[in-house]
């Protein structure tokens, strides 16, 4: 049996991630893809555009044989945090054989090269992103000011590594990490190192727009692969048939109807839900009450307070509280966490909750639960007898975000609340 894992989001599901999927059966040779996916928020800090068992459901239908959720502290995490989440989960099945993610670059021998560096964090390195912190650059420009430093120098090398492997990879580091999914490949590579994984990393250059392109950006609509965001971008206008179509027109042809009936019957979440939660969040606490959730320094939670009475929404305030070493999407990330009282992130996933598998993929399931070192759970009602305390509160606080959710959803659809525990897995 071989076992291929994705770490994913799915925001929306497109015809890029069929792709990948396509890729580990047939490139791969991979019997069964496993997905971990970003439950009903994910890590840029904002509600998911579809509810997760949508998303799983699409997943599925366009070839992935089974889909846990990732707890909502990780899927709304950091980079380095996300990435240790998911690799934790898939690593604790034992029986992923390898990664699967998606990169700019393409080659992931140069991706694990830098992950060591950053995970040895030899003394050099050290002292040069301590110095370009100093010099007030955000941490993402810092690190890769010191490593572009770091392997200048053939001192911090031996044999034949700088010229025959190094001063390549030179050349590559700013694009390198540049690039968002350069990075996540990165995180995902050191969290492999990090848990001594026997999984092996396997990098898909990307394909199509790039991450931050828009289809405005582009003469035609008929394009190889549109992006998530590129997507999302043209929910904005009016939703309106032609809007649909359009966006309908960039995913698979499998879960078209999925995604039109859930547009069409307003059952979708865009960041400005969130605006009346934020403010309330916002007026109910100090700068020492707010300093205690994840991601918001003491120094952020002043600037919260200082500035709140101008505030009057969620996207409008990180732009409002943005620095030049603190990005709108670390703010609203830091935002999300006050509103769902998110105060830490755990090292590990101490279990795997099941979203959705295919009725043929069962043999998978049984391997699982052979083989794991946490459990796997099909029936929250089942979750308190197997759990850790740490487990009980990491679900209990996914299960409260995820019901937040539901009913901020409700509220816009007009349709009924269905509590988190009332859900039913996805069996195609």
């Amino acid at each position: 049996m071989k076992v291929t894992g994705i770490i994913a989001e799915y925001n929306p599901f497109h015809k890029g991630h069929k792709y990948q999927i396509d890729y580990c059966k047939k490139k791969l040779n991979s019997d069964y893809v496993i997905v971990a996916m970003s439950g009903d928020y994910v890590q840029r800090g904002t509600p998911a555009l579809l509810p997760k068992h949508v998303r799983a459901e699409m997943a599925l239908r366009c070839g992935a044989d089974l889909v846990l959720e990732m707890p909502v502290s990780v899927s709304t995490a950091s980079a380095e945090a996300f990435a240790m989440g998911g690799v934790s989960m898939l690593d604790g099945l034992h029986i992923v054989d390898s990664l699967c993610f998606g990169s700019e670059y393409g080659e992931v021998s140069a991706l694990m090269e830098l992950a060591e560096i950053l995970v040895e964090e030899p003394e050099e390195y050290r002292r040069l992103l301590k110095e370009s912190l100093s010099n007030g650059l955000s941490f993402p420009s810092a690190r890769c000011q010191a490593l572009t430093e770091y392997f200048k120098n053939p001192r911090n090398f031996t044999g034949d590594d700088f010229d025959g492997v190094l001063t390549p990879l030179l050349n590559q580091i700013v694009q390198i990490l540049n690039s968002p999914n350069n990075i996540l490949g990165i995180e995902y590579c050191k969290a492999l190192l990090r848990l001594k994984s026997s999984i092996k990393p396997v990098t898909l250059k990307r394909q199509g727009m790039g991450y931050h392109e828009t289809l405005a950006d582009t003469a035609t609509d008929n394009i190889p692969f549109a992006s998530a965001s590129a997507i999302r971008e043209l929910l904005k206008a009016a939703l309106t048939p032609e809007t649909i179509s359009r966006i309908t027109a960039q995913i698979p042809d499998e879960i078209s109807s999925l995604l039109a009936s859930s547009l069409q019957r307003n059952e979708f979440l865009t960041e400005d839900v969130l605006d009346p939660l934020l403010s309330y969040c916002i007026l109910k606490e100090n700068a020492s009450g707010l300093s205690t959730y994840l991601d918001v320094s003491r120094d952020l939670a002043e600037r919260i307070v200082n500035r709140s009475n101008e505030i009057n929404g969620f996207l409008q305030a990180a732009s409002l509280l943005k620095t030049k070493e603190l990005t709108q999407t670390r703010i609203q990330r830091a935002l999300l966490h006050i509103i769902l009282g998110i105060r830490e992130v755990p090292a590990t996933v101490p279990y795997a909750r099941v979203l959705g598998f295919r009725k043929e993929s069962s043999a998978l399931l049984k391997e699982i639960k052979d083989s794991s070192s946490i459990p796997l759970i099909t029936k929250l009602a089942d979750a308190d007898s197997l759990l850790s305390e740490a487990g009980r509160v990491l679900l209990s606080e996914t299960t409260f975000a995820s019901n937040i959710y539901e009913k901020l959803l409700c509220q816009k659809s007009g349709r009924n609340f269905v509590h988190e525990y009332q859900k039913q897995i996805v069996i195609l």
